[in-house]
């Protein structure tokens, strides 16, 4: 495994990497257990000659720049290849070289499945929580716009810089602010929800001309399937709720809880009793197993069911 990466150093010293080169070099990352790939990046670290190495301060700025873009949460598969370029881009003018060419596009893409949740650092030090069942997509080279495609849940702690707004684009939906936290969901088909907890942001569409500002305290439903956009008062806390691990329910039909508890636990849950679908139920859970749950809405709403791994069924 060490020789792989000393070969791939050497390339780069001696005439660089190709684009296919390099993406097989990623994905081959994707086998290797984070032990083992730890390991050898620290071997590799102490390994590095100085006489190759790029001036300090230098080196200072292109580890923080990386660092960024690695994530928190080790099953994101995108975590090992980040760290190691942050490792052979610190260690090395060769490698420095190929991030020193002009800017070009390079698209990543989170996923987050049900059962799971995440917290990320985008390149310009935007943290993301990411709810289950989530995809975010963004460039991590970009430094002329900051701009990030979501579908699914996030709540966005924005890194203010005034100069570059940060732009969230949800089914047809944008969001544009400067530095500010907010949660976005786009679970429901057709919809989107944004909420905002601290700072402004502008809403628009190319479906409607008008540009909508939100103040803390407010939120936005966009319905794309009849172009129609309002502003209502919203509990923030209850739509941030997730990020602390609380599941709330304000009212909801049992169908939609149904769904939201699909992707909280990562589990499928077949409802053979549709008349009770649309019954409402509020209330909140937090660090409940899915056996405590479903026994406490069989309870409320008379049901039966059946629990076999991850399928249940209600009767």
């Amino acid at each position: 495994m060490k020789a792989l990466f000393k070969d791939l150093y050497r390339q780069y010293l001696e005439k660089g990497v190709s684009p296919t080169d390099f993406g097989q070099f990623k994905e081959e990352l994707n086998h290797i257990p984070d032990e083992e790939l730890w390991n050898v990046m620290i071997d590799m670290e102490k390994d590095a000659t100085t006489e190759i190495g790029m001036p300090p301060m230098m080196k200072k700025q292109i580890r923080k720049e990386m660092h960024q873009i690695i994530w928190r949460r080790r099953w994101i598969q995108i975590t090992k290849y980040a760290a190691v370029i942050a490792l052979l881009v610190t260690s090395s003018l060769g490698v420095y070289s190929l991030l020193n060419t002009p800017e070009t596009q390079q698209m990543i893409t989170a996923n987050v499945k049900s059962g799971s949740k995440s917290e990320i650092i985008l390149p310009d030090g935007t943290k993301v929580q990411l709810n289950g069942a989530t995809t975010i997509t963004y460039d991590v080279n970009s430094s002329k716009q900051r701009l990030v495609q979501l579908s699914g849940e996030a709540f966005f702690d924005v890194a203010k810089n005034p100069d570059c707004p940060f732009r969230v684009i949800a089914n047809g939906l944008q969001i544009e602010v400067v530095g500010t936290s907010f949660n976005v969901n786009t679970y429901k088909k057709g919809v989107v929800e944004t909420s905002l907890l601290t700072g402004q942001i502008k809403i628009s569409g190319s479906s409607f001309p008008q540009e909508y500002i939100l103040t803390p305290g407010e939120k936005a439903t966009y319905s794309s399937i009849n172009n129609a956009l309002k502003i209502t008062q919203a509990d923030v806390h209850v739509e941030t709720g997730w990020c602390d691990d609380y599941l709330i329910f304000d009212s909801e039909p049992l169908i939609d809880v149904i769904e939201e508890i699909e992707r909280w636990y990562g589990v499928e849950i077949e409802l053979r009793c549709p008349q009770i679908g649309q019954d409402l139920l509020s209330g909140s859970f937090r660090h409940e197993n899915i056996q405590n749950v479903i026994h406490s809405l069989s309870l409320q709403y008379k049901f039966k069911y059946e629990i076999h791994k991850d399928k249940i069924t209600i009767y």
